[in-house]
């Protein structure tokens, strides 16, 4: 476990090095403090075109045309409903119940599907109706087997997203414990799962295994085993990414749904 120091940083190495002297005059250190929140990741708002492209590119390694080609061809096919919309809103009147129970037979989220039900659906986050289509949704049912690599990677991310935004918040409980070493704080933070909501199905933002901490009071000691200094640099920012330019070209207006994939690849 490697704790933050309160000072965050230093810019001279000789005053680095002191504190550096001092902290490694202790062998103990105590926790001051112990403070917990609960807390929630949010769930996704309805999918439409612009996220989908740009979790294709983020998350599947796949170009947004690309993507774009092979969510229409679900589309003619039945599978999803049409993949070019700005709307991130059901009309009142879309039967949502009815598409989450095409899915409660699936092998991949079928469990997850008929849990929802039995709980009770939770209707979207209210988000934008540009009037045009309905968000991207799953049409019908399909397995690994009826569609190939590509297009079933699309599928199951249209149907996870779907069934995500109809699931509870994913909550936990977010604690930090601070420590005092002579007269040096520190901090270590972490998180610990109460209900996974929305991420048993939509797996890749489930808490990680990572972000968990130990079980501390106040008054506890633990060893210290190592005291040492890092030495860094600030850097300049990276490159943008296509999931990014995708990101910025929606914020200022440039392009469509539509054409935006295309601008890109051109």
């Amino acid at each position: 476990m490697f704790l933050d120091w309160e000072r965050v940083r230093s810019f001279d190495r000789e005053v680095a090095v002191l504190f550096q002297g001092l902290v490694k005059q202790h062998t103990k250190a105590t926790v001051t403090n112990v403070s917990s929140k609960e807390k929630a990741k949010e769930r996704p708002i309805a999918l439409n075109t612009v996220e989908l492209m740009r979790v294709a590119s983020s998350g599947l390694g796949m170009g947004p045309h690309h993507a774009m080609q092979i969510a229409e061809k679900l589309y003619t096919q039945g599978y999803i409903s049409y993949p070019r919309t700005e709307s991130t809103q059901y009309a009142e009147s879309f039967d949502l119940k009815d598409v989450l129970k095409q899915q409660q037979n699936s092998q991949e989220w079928g469990s997850d599907v008929k849990n929802l039900l039995a709980k009770g659906i939770n209707r979207p986050r209210k988000g934008h109706d540009a009037g045009d289509h309905p968000p991207i949704t799953p049409m019908r049912s399909a397995t690994q087997n009826q569609l190939d690599g590509d297009a079933w990677r699309i599928y199951d991310y249209v149907v996870r997203h779907f069934i995500g935004s109809l699931s509870y918040n994913c909550k936990y409980l977010s604690t930090t414990i601070h420590f005092k070493v002579g007269d040096e704080k520190f901090s270590f933070s972490g998180k610990k799962l109460l209900d996974p909501g929305y991420t048993s199905v939509m797996t890749h933002q489930a808490l990680t295994e990572e972000e968990s901490l130990p079980a501390l009071e106040k008054g506890d000691t633990l060893e210290i085993k190592e005291v040492k200094l890092g030495e860094r640099q600030t850097n300049p920012p990276d490159y943008l990414t296509e999931a990014d330019l995708i990101t910025l070209m929606e914020k200022h207006g440039i392009g469509t749904d539509a054409s935006i994939p295309v601008h890109i690849n051109n």
